[in-house]
């Protein structure tokens, strides 16, 4: 192994896992996949995982730094929650490892809380927005399955919310009336920016829902373009609701093909200043930055 790793580094998601080598800075020397995700394993399964993805390079001792779902509740150690507004010092003062892996360190995730009261969460977003090099008053964004929209300031997670966008779409193409004969998504630029348009402009989500049906009764959306439109009106609402931080750098951080759909919502909304970033990248750095605050 390279005497330049300081730190292996996992990204623990629900339906992946990745392991990296991270050398100085958070620059990654090499890194393999897994589909084990977190999601299916129990608390007792994650270190035989790690050893299979990569025995290899935890044989040199070095230290192991985990973000993502492998702290979530009923996987391999619950990490508790940080509140919100956290910063890097923050995260690093709160890891802890697992019963059966004492070498492996686990971050927290972060919540927002508002008069005691839980609000949202995250865990692995976190860990990427602190591996961005962002503007002290940045929004980033995280489209998928629960897309997170997650604002700092001064070094810190000040606020951010969650939207269920993927997972609503998911779930409207395979089990609703909406879905029948529905296509796949990214075929239609124009039927998603219709679909964003309307979403922009009427608020009552689960009415302009019913206008994928309307819209193919009428003659005006074929059944082939209906997923980008449903993609629009989704992720159309999602913009509608963060309008607040139009004036705001946003930053997008997730699958390339997602975040270009996003821009071109941000854009039709818009927002001004849109960036997308490598999100791997952003998770090694953090790792990285997580890792040196344990050393201070």
């Amino acid at each position: 192994m390279s005497s330049a790793t300081g730190l292996i580094g996992v990204d623990w998601g629900t339906s992946n896992l990745r392991v990296m080598r991270i050398a100085e800075g958070g620059v990654v020397l090499d890194s393999r996949t897994d589909p084990r995700g977190a999601g299916g394993l129990a608390p007792g399964q994650f270190r035989e995982v790690l050893n299979d993805v990569a025995g290899d390079w935890l044989n040199d001792g070095l230290p192991v730094l985990v973000s993502g779902m492998a702290g979530a509740r009923g996987r391999w150690r619950e990490m508790a929650y940080l509140p919100c507004p956290a910063c890097v010092a923050d995260l690093a003062s709160a890891v802890a490892s697992p019963d059966d892996a004492p070498h492996v360190s686990i971050v927290p995730g972060i919540a927002v809380f508002q008069d005691g009261r839980l609000q949202d969460v995250i865990r692995g977003e976190e860990t990427q927005v602190f591996g961005l090099d962002a503007p002290d008053d940045a929004v980033v964004v995280g489209p998928g399955t629960h897309s997170k929209w997650i604002r700092t300031a001064g070094g810190q997670i000040t606020h951010f919310r969650t939207f269920m966008t993927g997972e609503l779409f998911a779930a409207i193409r395979k089990g609703t009336i909406l879905g029948a004969d529905m296509g796949e998504p990214g075929v239609d630029d124009d039927a998603f920016a219709a679909g964003v348009e309307r979403a922009l402009h009427d608020p009552a989500v689960t009415a302009a829902l019913f206008s994928v049906r309307v819209e193919g009764l009428a003659g005006r959306l074929s059944p082939a373009s209906s997923a980008d439109y449903l993609s629009g009106l989704l992720i159309g609402a999602e913009v509608a609701a963060q309008v607040d931080a139009n004036h705001r750098p946003i930053i997008l951080i997730g699958a390339e093909a997602l975040s270009r759909r996003y821009a071109a919502a941000l854009a039709q909304g818009g927002f001004q200043d849109v960036r997308i970033a490598d999100g791997a990248a952003a998770t090694a750095r953090g790792l990285w930055r997580i890792h040196e605050a344990l050393a201070q």
